[in-house]
């Protein structure tokens, strides 16, 4: 079961706001998790990242989402296909260690039933 694909990211806006509106909501402490079922492309999940302005400046909000990434990346071989995640750093991210976020990331995934 051994993806060696590429982690595709969501690029389009309004995958960002479908996503938001009609996904399930998972949180934590670190982050927040929406996922959304991927109707065109059934066997590719999208990951899009989001870390708002007020989390702090571009070396921060960008730490953030490197973080995020990573623990993404952890995961990604054995999560089930076709889904849309849409992962929102919270303001505790920015200050976070790798670990704790990765911790967080499979308590959600594990709660959302995908892993």
């Amino acid at each position: 079961m051994e993806k060696t694909r590429r982690i595709q990211t969501l690029k389009e806006n309004h995958l960002f706001s479908r996503a938001y509106r009609k996904g399930r909501c998972f949180s934590g402490k670190y982050i927040a998790l929406y996922v959304l079922k991927n109707t065109r492309e059934k066997n590719l999940n999208k990951i899009g990242i989001t870390v708002s302005k007020s989390r702090g400046n571009a070396v921060k909000r960008n730490r953030a989402k490197r973080i995020i990434r990573e623990a993404y990346r952890v995961f990604h071989p054995f999560i089930k296909e076709g889904y849309i995640f849409v992962i929102v750093a919270r303001q505790p991210c920015v200050e976070a260690h790798v670990s704790v976020v990765v911790s967080e990331l499979e308590e959600l995934l594990s709660k959302a039933a995908l892993l």
